[in-house]
C-alpha cells in the first residue's frame, strides 16, 4: 500500500470515527412512552402538580403505558386501568375503569376532569421539554412529565 492510499484510508476511518460524536450537545431523544411512571403536573391549562391540603390516599395523577397495551395509574384519588392503542400519534383508549373510593372534593375534580381526557384521547405529542401531552377530541388537553 503506498503512501496516498494510507493516508486516504486514514483519513476515511477518522471520518467515520468522529461522525459518531456528531449528537453530542444535540437535544436528547424524545422519552419512550412506555418504561416511564408519567406524573400529571397539567390538566387543561390548570396546574395539578402541587400539594393538596386534607386530601384523602395519595393525591397525585400518575400514568404508565404497557408495552403490552396496558394503561393503568392514578387518578388523584382512585386507581384505573383500561387498554390503549398508538398508530403514530393517533391514541385510542378503551375499557376504562377505576377504583371507587371517596376522596376531597377537589381530589374527584381532578380524577374526572383526568379520565375523562384520557377516555376521550385522540392523539399525543411530546415537548421539547420531553413532556408527553394528550389530547383529547374536545380539545382539552393532560401533560405530564
Amino acid at each position: 500500500m503506498n503512501r496516498l492510499t494510507s493516508l486516504a484510508l486514514v483519513s476515511a476511518l477518522s471520518l467515520v470515527a468522529l461522525s459518531g460524536c456528531a449528537g453530542v450537545g444535540k437535544p436528547s431523544p424524545q422519552p419512550g412512552l412506555t418504561g416511564t411512571e408519567w406524573q400529571v403536573r397539567d390538566l387543561n391549562g390548570m396546574d395539578v402538580s402541587g400539594e393538596l391540603p386534607g386530601s384523602v390516599g395519595q393525591a397525585a395523577g400518575t400514568l404508565h403505558f404497557g408495552e403490552d397495551g396496558e394503561l393503568y395509574g392514578r387518578a388523584f384519588c382512585n386507581g384505573f386501568r383500561g387498554g390503549y392503542r398508538l398508530e403514530g400519534n393517533k391514541l385510542e383508549t378503551t375499557g376504562m375503569a377505576s377504583t371507587m373510593m371517596l376522596c376531597t372534593p377537589v381530589q374527584m375534580e381532578r380524577e374526572q376532569v383526568m379520565l375523562d381526557i384520557l377516555g376521550n384521547g385522540r392523539r399525543i405529542e411530546f415537548t421539547p421539554k420531553g413532556e408527553l401531552v394528550i389530547h383529547a377530541e374536545d380539545g382539552r388537553t393532560l401533560t405530564a412529565r
